[in-house]
């Protein structure tokens, strides 16, 4: 299934080349236009929402937030996972939904998944 990325800026960039040639549509918070580096999370989830794009981030604000507020968080707890790890995970992930709607929620990108 193609899904559409939005990566916080906390996720190192080689994870969006990977991802993009998997197929999926990858947007960093760092380029999208009206984003940028510093940006708050209000913002990030609006653009989100707006866009149809999971969230991918390290960033455990995302995990309080209200279903409603995101169209889902693929929340990655473990920064010192290398991007050709977290790259199988996230692919196994969204192999595990039977569709983009079933994404609504706070997923934990973690080992476990491999």
């Amino acid at each position: 299934m193609r899904v559409s990325f939005l990566l916080d800026e906390n996720i190192a960039a080689p994870l969006a080349d990977k991802l993009d040639k998997a197929g999926h549509d990858v947007t960093r918070v760092v380029d999208a236009s009206g984003l940028g580096e510093g940006i708050d999370d209000t913002a990030i989830c609006s653009y989100a929402v707006r866009e149809n794009r999971v969230i991918v981030t390290s960033d455990d604000d995302f995990v309080q937030r209200p279903p409603d507020e995101h169209s889902g968080v693929f929340y990655v707890p473990d920064q010192s996972l290398p991007s050709h790890q977290l790259y199988r995970i996230v692919q196994r992930v969204t192999e595990a939904y039977p569709s983009r709607d079933a994404m609504i929620t706070v997923t934990y990108i973690t080992t476990d998944w491999l």
